[in-house]
């Protein structure tokens, strides 16, 4: 997959619910089931900062954050 620099600012520009409805439909298109339930906004900016490359998250940090949520909701 292709990543699109100026798409991925799009979504960091946009507001947690809408980033997170759309994070639900990439998701899915792909197989995964996230929960309906938004996580918290430091959660969400730290997704923002990852999207604009201001943060690294590993792919273990990530799970360690949705596992986080999933536990609390």
């Amino acid at each position: 997959m292709k990543i699109d620099k100026e798409k991925l600012k799009k979504l960091a520009e946009k507001s947690d619910a809408d980033l997170w409805q759309e994070i639900l439909r990439i998701a899915k298109g792909h197989g995964y089931s996230l929960p309906e339930t938004m996580p918290k906004h430091e959660d969400m900016e730290r997704i923002r900062r990852a999207f604009t490359g201001a943060e690294k998250i590993s792919l273990s940090d990530a799970a360690k954050i949705m596992n986080s949520y999933k536990k609390n909701n």
